[in-house]
């Protein structure tokens, strides 16, 4: 699926104006973030869990080169760990090292038109929930063979992470206009990608975190599924059955001040057992102010994530979108990295 672009040869002039200042140019091919308010173009620090950036940036090759674009790759990298994991007690029994290297996932990957020479790209992510750092790189290659690159850091600190249960905010556009909203929804690192990540572009095929997705926010931005239950909306060629987790859904009968008090793996995993509502494979009909308990179901045979959604805001009025309040019980530390 092609992300929506924007093509820019028309605004060449008008953009060089506006380009972040980081940049170091050689050969006929350049890659520059835009710099501006709304776009961030170098690092950040102190982001709040679940915040959403936007970035744009500007490939071009010069008009005197035979070459023209061929490819535009975009990655992240997590660093330590993404997942949130539940500390060992007494605390002096984390040795840090055992955390695994930086996990790296494949943002876009894309093969663009021929004869393209100028390529205009504006993406929207959330940051990630956890403590840690993410790396955000950009490439762009051309028939030529040259490549330029940019790239920048974001950070996101927390002062509970010993919790042994994982909180985040979870705002989702509606209604999902085109491909680059974020809708593909892992649920206990809290991180939303849009289509062309998790259902891929040539030549990224398929993309490592078909696996991972927990829950899919519907084409009209209305409603939550489990990914087993997309049938022929999403081509079993493009993401295979074998591929798709099953998440559940239940309606509880906890009010907001309960849903603050659930603190503990045990009591967010009994939620689930006990609630009022019957199973279900997805959610629609969302009402201010509800709360579903989930369980999900990773493939070969991983330990399942439970966890609580409260409904925060739903369209209409001053809200743009839909806002979820998620909490998570965290798994042992050994169990942690199974997903």
């Amino acid at each position: 699926m092609t992300p929506r672009i924007l093509l820019a040869t028309a605004f060449v002039t008008l953009l060089l104006g506006g380009l972040g200042a980081c940049t170091k140019v050689s050969g006929p091919l350049q890659l520059y973030f835009v710099g501006s308010s709304r776009f961030t173009s170098g690092n950040k620090t102190g982001q709040q869990p679940g915040d959403t950036l936007a970035t744009r940036v500007f490939a071009t090759t010069s008009t005197a080169s035979p070459a023209s674009l061929q490819r535009l790759l975009v990655r992240v990298t997590y660093t330590p760990n993404y997942q949130p994991f539940a500390y060992p007690q007494p605390l002096t029994a984390f040795v840090f090292s055992n955390l695994p290297a930086g996990q790296q996932y494949t943002y876009l990957d894309t093969l663009l038109s021929a004869g393209t020479k100028s390529y205009l790209l504006t993406s929207v992510f959330g940051v990630r929930t956890t403590a840690g750092a993410e790396r955000w790189e950009y490439e762009a290659t051309d028939t030529d063979g040259h490549t330029a690159s940019r790239s920048f850091v974001t950070t996101v600190r927390r002062g509970d992470s010993t919790q042994i249960y994982h909180n985040y905010p979870l705002r989702l556009n509606v209604p999902a206009r085109g491909v680059s909203v974020r809708r593909f929804i892992q649920l206990k690192p809290g991180l939303a990608w849009p289509a062309y990540t998790v259902l891929g572009t040539a030549p990224n095929s398929t993309p490592a975190l078909q696996g991972l997705i927990d829950m899919v926010q519907s084409v009209d931005g209305l409603r939550l599924l489990s990914p087993d239950t997309l049938g022929n909306t999403v081509s079993t060629k493009v993401w295979a059955d074998s591929r798709r987790r099953a998440t559940r859904f239940r309606l509880t009968a906890l009010a907001s001040a309960d849903f603050a008090s659930q603190q503990d793996t045990i009591a967010i995993r009994q939620q689930y057992a006990t609630a009022r509502g019957g199973v279900r494979q997805s959610i629609s009909n969302l009402t201010v102010g509800q709360v579903y308990a989930f369980r999900t179901r990773p493939l070969q045979n991983q330990l399942p994530t439970f966890g609580l959604l409260r409904v925060v805001s739903v369209p209409g009025g001053s809200a743009a979108g839909l806002q979820l309040e998620v909490r998570v019980a965290k798994q042992a530390l050994n169990a942690a990295f199974t997903e």
